[in-house]
């Protein structure tokens, strides 16, 4: 079995279970836990654990039909990274805040080639763990490519794909974290439907030919 830097593995003989962080010599890797502890073990003693990242004992919320109908949100679809860099292990979640049921693929990017991470459903909000690695590794963080597709029974204005290539530089985790209420944590957000802002190129350009000297 071929395993990679962020998969979710158990240990095939003990009750452990984490994400790989690291791939060292002699076919042994290492395997960071919840409490930010990386911890190497032969890479036959480890199985990966599919799906979406969560346990198979998760509770998913339960969603009540005499909900009162709520204002269609058709923005807030992000990047949350949580955890303590003194911890270790970094977190990447997608968080949909939209009313929304998206469908996200994310690839890592190596030149020009894609190599697939992420394929899932995500309801309105909710959030799904999609990566993982160690805060000491960050400047070697993968830069990803994502698209999201938005679908929804409600009416509301159409929209297209979403594709965006995202990269968290350390700097970006200088900044202070938000509290995210579909988390119930804090963590460094990243919105991925933000409009492009409109900066005026066209005026700009206008602005140089009607102030641009004259030659006679």
């Amino acid at each position: 079995m071929k395993f990679k830097i962020g998969n979710f593995v158990r240990f095939v003989d003990e009750p452990i279970e984490g994400h790989i962080t690291s791939f060292q010599s002699n076919d042994i890797v290492g395997v960071t836990d919840d409490s930010g502890f990386e911890i190497p073990v032969p890479i036959n003693k480890i199985t990966l654990v599919h799906g979406n990242m969560r346990r198979e004992d998760d509770i998913e919320p339960t969603r009540s039909s005499n909900d009162i109908p709520s204002p269609f949100v058709d923005r807030g679809i992000y990047v949350g990274i949580t955890g303590d860099p003194r911890a270790g292990l970094a977190k990447f979640y997608f968080i949909n805040h939209t009313s929304y049921d998206i469908l996200v693929t994310a690839s890592e990017i190596n030149g020009t080639k894609r190599i697939g991470v992420f394929a899932e459903k995500i309801l309105t909000k909710d959030s799904v763990q999609f990566y993982s690695s160690n805060f000491g590794n960050v400047s070697k963080w993968p830069n990803f490519e994502i698209q999201i597709l938005r679908f929804s029974t409600t009416a509301h204005v159409a929209t297209e794909i979403l594709s965006a290539a995202f990269k968290v530089r350390p700097m970006d985790l200088h900044a202070q974290k938000e509290t995210d209420d579909i988390l119930a944590d804090k963590v460094w957000r990243f919105e991925l439907d933000k409009p492009v802002e409109n900066i005026g190129l066209d005026k700009l350009k206008d602005h140089f030919i009607s102030h641009r000297p004259n030659r006679g």
